[in-house]
This record gives C-alpha cells, sequence and structure tokens, in this order.
C-alpha cells in the first residue's frame, strides 16, 4: 500500500539502496532474496513510497548483511518515527519538502561539515542575526510568515540542543562574511562575539575562518554541507535559494568531502581563527 514518502521514509530507502549495490545485487535480484514477487516493490522501499514494519527489519538485516549494530539500531529508529509528523506538515506553506528533509536529516546526523560564503549556518546564528537575514533575503512575504519560520527555527535548534548525542558543527566561514554588517554593526558584533564563545567553549563545535589573504580557494563553486551517520552513508546538501539538492552517491560525496578538506587546508588554524574572530570584533566595535 502506498504511503506518505516522508524524509525518514526516504532516508531508509538510502541506505537499503546502498547495502543493496555494496552487494552488487539488482532490484530484481534483491527482491527474491527478500521474498517479493515484484522488484517494484524494493523500488517503491527504496523510494520511499511503500513502508517496512518494524518486525520486518531483522530479516532485512540478515538478507542485507547488516551486522553493525549502531547501524541497525538507525534503521529501527527511522522505522518508528517514519510516520511522524514533519517540519514541512507541522509548518505548512513555511517550511517546504526539500527543507523538511534536511531539518529530519540533521537530526540523524553524527557530523555535519558547512561551507557558505553567504550565510552562517543556522545553529551557529544569534537571534539577531538570524532574523536580519530572514527579513533581509525577501523571501517571505508576510510578517506572520518571517515569524512562523522564525518559531521552527526556534523549535529545531532547541531539539538539536537537546539531543543526544550532540551534533559535531565543522564551519569554515569566509572572513569577508564575519565583517558583512548584518543587521547593523552592533549585531554584526554580537554575531561575531558568540562565535568567539563557541570556538572557546563548545567542543562540538569547530570553526575556522578563510582569511581575505587565501585568495581562490576550493569552495569558490558553491555552498553546501556534508553530513555523515552513524550507517557511514554520508549525503552532501547543496543550498539554493528554494530548492536543496541531496547528493548520496559515493562518488559524489567524495568529491565534496575533498572539497571540504582543501577548504579546512586553506583556512586558518582554531588559534589563528580565534585571533581573526577578535581582531573583526574589535574593528566592528570602533
Amino acid at each position: 500500500m502506498p504511503v506518505q514518502p516522508t524524509p525518514r521514509r526516504r532516508r531508509l530507502g538510502t541506505e537499503i539502496r546502498r547495502a543493496r549495490e555494496a552487494l552488487g545485487w539488482s532490484l530484481e535480484e534483491t527482491a527474491q532474496r527478500l521474498g517479493y514477487k515484484a522488484l517494484s516493490t524494493v523500488s517503491k522501499i527504496e523510494n520511499g513510497t511503500q513502508g517496512v514494519k518494524l518486525q520486518a527489519l531483522a530479516h532485512f538485516f540478515e538478507v542485507l548483511q547488516i551486522q553493525n549494530e549502531a547501524q541497525r539500531e538507525q534503521w529501527r529508529e527511522l522505522v518508528r518515527r517514519a510516520a511522524e509528523p514533519d517540519w514541512h506538515q507541522r509548518y505548512e506553506g513555511v517550511v517546504d519538502d526539500p527543507l523538511s528533509d534536511y531539518l529530519t536529516e540533521i537530526e540523524e546526523a553524527l557530523e555535519l561539515f558547512h561551507w557558505n560564503s553567504g550565510s552562517l549556518h543556522g545553529l551557529l546564528q544569534t537571534s539577531d542575526h538570524e532574523r536580519a537575514v530572514i527579513e533581509g533575503s525577501r523571501a517571505w512575504t508576510t510578517a506572520e510568515d518571517i515569524e512562523r519560520f522564525i518559531a521552527m527555527r526556534a523549535e529545531h535548534r532547541l531539539a538539536m540542543a537537546n539531543r543526544h548525542p550532540r551534533l559535531k558543527i565543522w564551519s569554515v566561514i569566509p572572513e569577508g562574511l564575519l565583517r558583512q554588517e548584518i543587521g547593523g554593526r552592533a549585531v554584526a558584533r554580537a554575531q561575531v562575539e558568540h562565535l568567539i564563545e563557541l570556538l572557546k567553549s563548545d567542543p562540538n563545535v569547530t570553526i575556522q575562518v578563510l582569511p581575505l589573504s587565501a585568495g581562490a580557494h576550493a569552495g569558490m563553486d558553491g555552498p553546501f554541507m556534508l553530513m555523515s551517520f552513524a550507517t557511514g552513508g554520508d549525503t552532501v546538501t547543496i543550498e539554493a535559494t528554494r530548492a536543496r539538492l541531496h547528493l548520496t552517491d559515493h562518488e559524489s560525496v567524495e568529491v565534496y568531502r575533498t572539497t571540504s578538506n582543501h577548504l579546512k587546508s586553506d583556512a586558518f588554524g582554531q588559534k589563528e581563527s580565534l585571533s581573526l574572530l577578535k581582531t573583526i570584533a574589535k574593528d566592528l566595535a570602533a
């Protein structure tokens, strides 16, 4: 029976497809091994349009040779929570489907690498900076929509702060973005001071500043996020104004992993980044 292809069902489908491909099996062969009469059943499961029952997972583990207990538990959790209302359902008209996928995926991720020359990651923003960005984007046409989107972001930030284990964030931030007076000089300074505090006190946050002197660098092709999961099935999310492209194939993920490593090498280390952040904060206070 067709079901709503929620982000968690799509995520489970991606994991099942990866396991199948790692074994070198076709859809038809996988369907036979799982006991399905039609290969379309496996295709629907991988697309998230057919659900998997919790009690059936033991058979999937055996057939697809899923031995790692952390991976097994993640699959179980995806099935348990598959029917929960997602972000686009709870904030209809404010959160679109691609953003909903991202918000759900990041709740499952262990680590996140973020690069965006035009915007800080939402989990690193102060509330005043966040509001200035949202209002400045002109993406929302009414004050009500702005407030609903801010409320959603606040709910998501709280959920992320309370999750265990905590998400590990690694962000490379261009110096020019930190000097941009988003929300005015006082708001911009407070945002930089917030990053200083995170860098000094939060072991789950790594911040590197890419100085203006770096010149041409590996991130000039555009913004992206690389998310790592307990299963090892990493995902790349490419951001745009009204769309997010999710890449899960191994070749594409490795291309962006290489880009992230180049950006880490191009940017200042922790000590130099902290020093530059303090200089920027001082400049914004002048």
